[in-house]
């Protein structure tokens, strides 16, 4: 059985003191050493601790690596099984990170679905409606400033407003039908400008790919007088008996301005 120092804990292999690491003249019988590992409680250390800053020390051996102070207490140092253990991913879901977890989860979401063409996004999606090249003109607004989008969502609600009247309900903007609708009446612009023909062919197909019937119309109003959507919508709101059915769920239009005339092209489908 070894011996130690009761003041700093230094093994001894008899009885036979004063110690030689820090002087003290008491030994003790000791089975194990500046360690008690009793089963009964957390794994315990001894350390020297500073009395001036607190610092531990894992011998005695004054003065303090920190401040410099004489005095080191002797001191059991308890060991938690708990600070032993890493933390879990649960445990750094914080209601911060959690809170841009959920929205970069939206985000991929909305872009996966408007790849995917669930969804209409700006910029995105999958549509095999081909576009056409070199268009005079624009679409989205006049000269004027008058913005060409309101003017379609205007003339929408004007056709909407005519089909409640007689009670034939609805007809919702479909994204795929504004593609085709824009194919044929940007072929009609560049036609009319450059000259050239119009490829009824390929528009027609493309309705018959959506459409189990169909019926399209086109227009040119002068937009010189045209300083609202409500009255753009309502120079070119062509509204006919064939308009008015009840089969017809969905609709594509498409408004193009070029020298002071709108071009109007609409699809309803069914």
């Amino acid at each position: 059985m070894e011996w130690r120092c009761e003041w700093c804990g230094k093994p001894h292999e008899k009885d036979d003191p004063p110690c030689d690491n820090c002087g003290h003249g008491t030994f003790e019988k000791a089975v194990v050493r500046q360690t008690d590992l009793s089963t009964d409680g957390p794994e315990t250390t001894l350390v020297w601790v500073c009395t001036s800053c607190g610092r531990e020390h894992t011998k005695h051996s004054p003065p303090c690596s920190r401040c410099g102070a004489p005095t080191l207490e002797k001191r059991k140092q308890g060991i938690d099984e708990n600070e032993l253990s890493a933390p879990s991913y649960l445990d750094l879901l914080t209601p911060r990170y959690t809170a841009v977890l959920v929205v970069v989860a939206a985000v991929v979401a909305i872009l996966g679905l408007g790849f995917l063409g669930v969804i209409d996004l700006p910029g995105v999606g999958n549509s095999d409606v081909p576009g056409v090249e070199n268009v005079p003109g624009n679409a989205t607004s006049t000269e004027r400033g008058l913005s060409l989008t309101a003017v379609e969502d205007a003339f929408v609600q004007r056709l909407n407003g005519e089909r409640t009247t007689v009670g034939v309900g609805t007809v919702e903007r479909d994204g795929r039908l504004d593609d085709i609708a824009q194919l044929e009446n940007q072929q009609r612009v560049k036609a009319d400008s450059q000259g050239g023909d119009v490829d009824g062919e390929t528009v027609n197909e493309l309705i018959l790919e959506q459409c189990e019937t169909a019926v399209k119309d086109a227009t040119v109003s002068d937009a010189t007088e045209m300083t609202d959507p409500e009255t753009a919508a309502a120079a070119f709101a062509f509204v006919t008996p064939p308009d008015l059915r009840e089969e017809w769920d969905s609709v594509g239009v498409d408004v193009h301005s070029v020298g002071g005339r709108l071009y109007v092209q609409k699809i309803l489908c069914g």
